[in-house]
């Protein structure tokens, strides 16, 4: 795990500072090590030492530290999280001459050891344990094709040196970040926006399509653009070409995945089996490290299985000593886990750190919350997850599992529920509507009356709309009027379907692509890896395949996963219905303590954002919320956290 950058110019020119500036920028990314390649065609790329290269892999290889007026047409900067391969043979940028490439790579390929012994009985020759060098080899032996045989996250710039092209590459579902810039007649690729920031002459171009989305509905990263025109990001599961023959500087972009899945042909009993089989194994995989793993526990389902699971995997390993968890506790009640973890930590024997986020932490490191970020976050709860990646480095862990991604493929939020209503009434399955009817009315008291009527809408068209009352029909809702111009507060044009589509847009539009970048950016601002099993590609492909009832049956959300951690999470976890995450008691901050904060900073978001934010309305309605006229929701949080956001980026 690491952070890369690359800078692509349209001729050689003498601007390595750039390099220098952008890796130094990013180094909690990698703390370990720092390395350069520059390239000016005609001649192989010099590899470079960085100002944190340490004696013996500058005495291993002989290096130089990169000099701020190197020239080149093509460099590359790389921070290290030392994971696999800790000795100099891992420093990156790493060349191999034989095939006449360069690479700078962030992340890991869990199966690069079988992958290495695919390729060593196709005649090929390792020097490294590390899975960058795997890569190499790969991509001499299958070209770009080499991508499909890949499991894991990553993002890396490829140089074929011989043939003057350059590929950057992004993992499938986008869990390690790659964005870039033009600008100047050159071209910047980066781990973090920040990187890109610190070109000669940049300046924010704020897209204000995107800031009234995100401010109405709380929706980011649900697209390639980002909050500034200027800085995109490689979609999930793309790559980019860069021809490097002439001076003329330009690229295109391609798919290389896409998430087809196939219809399960299986019993349920089955695809019990098989999810219990596949998510041990995505765990085992990720348990790959030279370095010791330990767990994030919330103690809700997705969290608990996945230190459950390690704790079989590790015995069965001989690994006796236990693994490390933490978690995020909070005095108030309803919004703590705890007790919930510690049943899980009874049946492990792990050992546990604890975490006690407060406002006055909030308070104190907000700004560098959101420096890290560079972009503003939905709500408090993504400081919720900063505060544990912190207390695991204070732990002196380097590598973490995190249960991401389990909800947006099972159903494990709440808005399921029209989706799902409208994909059984539209596939004809009226035994299955009558038990969800039965289910639902006895677990809220009332049946699901408008559930049901918005899926005859949404099948049968406005023809069915007109006969129903008002209170029934589906209709958009009116643009926020504390914004300027408007904004409709609602992610999507029109509801999903089916409960397949919906996972989908959760998977690929809104909240996974904001969730992974918060992780991303969390864990390595502390510098730790964080893994995500729930995100390996086997899984995600088997679970879009299954039947909507499998994944959310009567009522019951993860239905699949439940079974299928029978007998491995304790009865008090797979028997829980309610759901938490990476929560805070932002409501009770809103409300008691932090009420002059948030009016104060709303009030100073207002008058900054007076082209998008009507100040009078929009203190009326963090007013309102405190005192209780309207129901609580994350508005407040977004206005303060935007305001803050662009001060950080205005400063530079």
């Amino acid at each position: 795990m690491c952070g890369i950058l690359g800078i692509i110019n349209h001729s050689t020119l003498r601007n390595s500072a750039q390099l220098i500036d952008a890796c130094s920028i990013i180094r909690h990314r990698g703390p370990d090590d720092e390395g350069f390649s520059t390239w000016v065609p005609g001649t192989p790329p010099t590899v470079w030492a960085g100002a944190d290269t340490d004696s013996s892999t500058l005495n291993h290889w002989n290096y130089h530290r990169l000099a701020a007026d190197t020239p080149f047409k093509v460099g590359f900067g790389h921070r290290r999280l030392s994971i696999l391969d800790l000795s100099p043979l891992g420093h990156q940028p790493m060349l191999y001459p034989e095939a006449s490439l360069a690479i700078c790579f962030n992340g890991e390929v869990y199966n690069y050891i079988e992958i290495k012994a695919e390729l060593q009985a196709l005649g090929h020759t390792f020097r490294t344990t590390s899975d960058t060098e795997v890569i190499l080899h790969a991509w001499q032996q299958w070209g770009k094709d080499c991508l499909n045989r890949f499991n894991g996250m990553f993002a890396f710039l490829m140089l074929d040196y011989k043939k003057n092209e350059l590929y950057a590459v992004r993992d499938r579902f986008g869990v390690k970040p790659l964005f870039y810039h033009t600008a100047d007649k050159s071209l910047y690729l980066a781990s973090e926006i920040k990187q890109i920031r610190t070109a000669p002459g940049y300046k924010l171009s704020l897209n204000l399509p995107i800031v009234r989305k995100y401010l109405a509905t709380g929706g980011v990263n649900m697209t390639d653009e980002t909050f500034d025109t200027a800085i995109k990001q490689l979609p999930p599961g793309h790559y980019m070409h860069i021809p490097l023959q002439t001076d003329c500087l330009h690229y295109t972009i391609h798919a290389w995945y896409e998430l087809k899945p196939k219809t399960w042909t299986g019993t349920y009993t089955e695809a019990v089996a098989t999810m219990r089989s596949l998510l041990k194994d995505t765990v085992k995989l990720r348990l790959r490290s030279d370095v010791k793993v330990g767990s994030c526990l919330s103690g809700g389902l997705d969290s608990s299985s996945i230190v459950c699971l390690a704790a079989e995997l590790l015995e069965e390993q001989g690994d006796h000593a236990g693994q490390e968890t933490v978690t995020a506790c909070y005095e108030a009640a309803r919004y703590d886990e705890w007790n919930f973890a510690k049943e899980v930590i009874k049946q492990t024997h792990a050992h546990a750190h604890q975490t006690f986020p407060s406002f006055q932490q909030l308070q104190s490191e907000l700004k560098q919350f959101i420096w890290h970020q560079d972009e503003p976050t939905g709500s408090t709860s993504q400081f919720s997850q900063w505060a544990v990646f912190k207390a695991t480095h204070e732990a002196k862990l380097k590598v973490m599992i995190d249960g991401q991604g389990a909800d947006e493929q099972l159903a494990g939020y709440g808005g399921n529920d029209l989706s799902f209503y409208t994909g059984l009434f539209a596939e004809g399955k009226y035994g299955e509507l009558r038990e969800e009817w039965a289910h639902y009315k006895q677990m809220n008291g009332h049946a699901p009356v408008g559930f049901l009527l918005g899926a005859m809408q949404l099948t049968w068209g406005n023809t069915f709309k007109s006969l129903l009352p008002k209170k029934y029909h589906i209709n958009k809702q009116p643009p926020v009027d504390w914004i300027v111009g408007g904004e409709p507060a609602y992610m999507y044009e029109t509801p999903a379907k089916s409960l397949r589509e919906n996972l989908r847009r959760q998977l690929y539009g809104e909240p996974l692509p904001a969730l992974l970048r918060y992780e991303d950016h969390n864990s390595m601002a502390w510098s730790v890896e964080s893994r995500t099993p729930f995100m390996d590609y086997r899984l995600v492909e088997f679970t879009s395949s299954l039947p909507a009832r499998y994944v959310y049956k009567n009522g019951i959300r993860k239905t699949l996963l439940r079974d299928a951690m029978k007998g491995i999470i304790p009865d008090a976890i797979a028997d829980r219905k309610d759901k938490m995450g990476f929560v805070t008691p932002e409501e009770l901050w809103l409300k008691g303590e932090g009420k002059q904060w948030f009016i104060d900073h709303v009030t100073e978001t207002c008058h900054t954002f007076s082209n998008i934010l009507v100040a009078d309305k929009c203190i009326k309605y963090v007013h309102d919320m405190i005192e209780g006229k309207i129901p609580f929701n994350f508005t407040p949080w977004r206005i303060v956290c935007l305001g803050i956001w662009y001060k950080n980026v205005m400063k530079g």
